[in-house]
């Protein structure tokens, strides 16, 4: 039975490189990779897709089509994927491969809080291993309220995709990593720095909230990837494993 993994984070974490690089590392351990691009507005990929959705619809075609803005043909666009996710559920189900890597328009709020990302999910999740990696740009993430904020938006996901959800820190070729993975870990660490750099009502909430998510961050393992470099990517199908198999505890 094929794994299907379905990559989502915010604009320019790196999920289409991430697929790429992740499929080729698959695909030099022997395992037989099909590529997934979901995302209309993506005219150039690295990778070779076996299903593109570009092949039945554009985000030019509905600017044109439609008379719309790029912000509002991606949001048509998602309607569109939504009204025919039955049919894309099945052209990906039928794919051939051990693996189906699933790449996601650059903008996951969109596929994740309309009903094409749910919709979706649902049909795969129930012929098939499914998870989603939620990407985290390292970058982005300087201090305890960026932390949480990041780590509200992959709950709001695992909430709405109700799948396995499994968190992934990019660019670690570029980070200084240990201040980061301090405060993932350590909650006293994440109370302490909070309560140093936040004042009032926003103190008060993120000391709340981070005694809310630390639990989950203990149960899960977040491993940190470097695309680039192709760092971290044995991590990553072993925390994808982990994920999905019956000794998993993160469904």
């Amino acid at each position: 039975m094929a794994m299907q993994v379905v990559f989502i984070g915010p604009a320019g974490s790196g999920k289409t490189t991430l697929v790429n690089k992740y499929g080729e590392w698959l695909s030099k351990t022997g395992q037989k990779v099909a590529f997934i691009n979901l995302d209309p507005g993506a005219d150039e990929i690295p990778y070779s897709p076996s299903l593109n959705v570009r092949d039945f619809f554009t985000i030019e075609e509905i600017m044109r089509n439609e008379k719309l803005g790029p912000n509002g043909a991606m949001m048509r666009a998602m309607d569109i994927l939504s009204e025919r996710s039955s049919e894309f559920s099945s052209r990906i189900v039928a794919l051939e491969g051990d693996y189906r890597l699933i790449d996601t328009p650059g903008q996951s709020e969109l596929f994740v809080f309309r009903n094409a990302g749910p919709e979706i999910m649902r049909s795969l999740s129930k012929v098939g291993r499914t998870i989603v990696v939620f990407l985290i740009d390292g970058q982005l993430v300087y201090s305890p309220s960026d932390l949480i904020a990041v780590f509200s938006l992959a709950a709001a996901c695992r909430l709405r995709l109700n799948v396995p959800l499994v968190h992934v820190v990019t660019k670690s070729d570029v980070l200084e990593r240990n201040d980061l993975e301090f405060l993932m870990q350590d909650p006293e660490y994440l109370e302490k720095k909070i309560v140093e750099e936040e004042k009032g009502l926003l103190q008060e909430y993120m000391l709340e909230y981070s005694r809310i998510i630390h639990p989950f961050l203990r149960r899960q393992r977040t491993v940190f990837v470097s695309a680039l470099s192709g760092t971290g990517l044995n991590l990553l199908d072993s925390l994808i494993y982990d994920a999905t198999c019956e000794c998993g505890d993160l469904r």
